[in-house]
C-alpha cells in the first residue's frame, strides 16, 4: 500500500545517513508476509535485517518470500510477541526500529474496504482507539534502540497529536516528526533515541 511504501521510504532516508563502513542493524517489528524487511534489504543490502511476528502463519508466508527473493541467509527472521524474545536476555539493541503495527480502531472495522478487511484482524486491530500496540512499541522500544537510535512508525488517521503530546511528555525521544501521505494525513511517526 502507499502508506506503507512511505514508511519504507521514510526508513531508507534514515539509513542513509550512516556512513558507507558502518552496517546498521535494523529491526523490522511485526513483519507479516515480511515486505518491508525484504524491500529494505533490497534497497540497503549493508543493513542487518531481523523480522519479527507473534504469527506462526505470518512468519512462514515471510520464510516463502524471503527465499522466493533469495534472501533467506540476509534476514533473520524471529517469533515473537512485542520484544518478548529478547527479554531476560543480555539485551540487543537496534539501530533503526520499523513497524507497520495494528492501528485500526475496533470501531472502523466494518467501515475497512473489502479487500483490508481479508487480513488478519491481528494485524490490523490496534484496540477501542487503534493506539495500544502503538503505545506498547514506544514504551518498549527505548530499551532495545542503540543511543542515538530512530523508531520509525505507520500510525492511523486522528493519532499523531495524542501521540506527540505523550512522546513530549516522556522526554525519552528527541528530534520527533511525522511525514504525511498523499491524502495529507499524519502517517509517519520518526523518533530518535537519545
Amino acid at each position: 500500500r502507499p502508506e506503507t511504501e512511505l514508511l519504507v521510504d521514510e526508513t531508507l532516508k534514515i539509513l542513509g545517513t550512516y556512513l558507507d563502513e558502518e552496517a546498521p542493524e535494523i529491526l523490522d517489528l511485526g513483519t507479516g508476509s515480511g515486505c518491508i524487511a525484504a524491500s529494505l534489504t533490497i534497497a540497503y543490502p549493508k543493513g542487518r535485517m531481523t523480522a519479527l511476528d507473534c504469527s506462526s502463519k505470518a512468519l512462514s508466508l515471510a520464510h516463502k518470500n524471503m527465499q522466493r527473493l533469495k534472501l533467506s541467509k540476509k534476514i533473520r527472521l524471529v517469533k515473537s510477541y512485542f520484544f518478548d524474545a529478547f527479554k531476560g536476555k543480555s539485551i540487543h539493541r537496534w539501530d533503526v526500529i520499523v513497524s507497520n503495527p495494528p492501528y485500526v480502531p475496533a470501531e472502523d472495522w466494518k467501515a475497512l474496504p473489502r479487500e483490508v478487511q481479508r487480513e488478519p484482524k491481528l494485524a490490523l486491530l490496534g484496540g477501542k482507539k487503534g493506539l495500544g500496540a502503538v503505545r506498547q512499541i514506544l514504551k518498549d522500544v527505548p530499551f532495545y534502540l542503540k543511543k542515538p537510535g530512530w523508531v520509525i512508525l505507520e500510525i492511523g488517521k486522528g493519532q499523531s497529536k495524542i501521540l506527540i503530546k505523550e512522546l513530549g511528555s516522556n522526554k525519552v525521544f528527541s528530534r520527533v516528526r511525522l511525514v504525511k501521505d498523499l491524502a495529507g494525513i499524519d502517517r509517519i511517526l520518526i523518533a530518535q533515541h537519545g
